[in-house]
């Protein structure tokens, strides 16, 4: 299945996208398009464009800042009236949680920027999750 992967004010982008293609191809993902946005309008038009194409969408960082520009803020308001059919936290024993979002067959992916921290969620609960929400394994 392939999928879109949004840098959201990531530091080590080329480090996150080295972890996340092996990863990826450690669960026959397919890395097919990233972008970058530096701030929330940005993002949120990348975000609405990457629905469009993909099931799948990664983002990668804005999970350690606070108030309006913060991606937990961002997403949370934009799912605010969104009834959706997943949504846990992405534990991590080195920093940032991660997040996943369901709805439908749409999956939204909230990842820290630290190739390590990103490596261990993949390899934890959300390869397993990925695996048997949206290629039925």
């Amino acid at each position: 299945m392939d999928c879109k992967v949004i840098f959201y004010s990531a530091r080590k982008t080329s480090f996150c996208e080295r972890t996340l293609k092996k990863s990826f191809s450690q669960l026959s993902l397919g890395f097919i398009e990233s972008t970058f946005a530096n701030n929330s309008m940005d993002f949120g038009k990348q975000l609405i464009n990457a629905f469009e194409k993909f099931n799948i969408v990664f983002v990668i960082g804005g999970l350690g800042i606070d108030g309006n520009r913060g991606i937990k803020n961002i997403i949370s308001n934009a799912l605010e009236n969104t009834e959706f059919d997943d949504c846990y936290k992405l534990k991590n024993s080195q920093g940032e949680d991660g997040y996943v979002v369901k709805c439908g067959p749409q999956v939204l992916v909230l990842l820290p920027d630290e190739p390590a921290q990103i490596e261990e969620i993949m390899q934890g609960t959300l390869g397993k999750y990925l695996l048997t929400e949206t290629m039925g394994v």
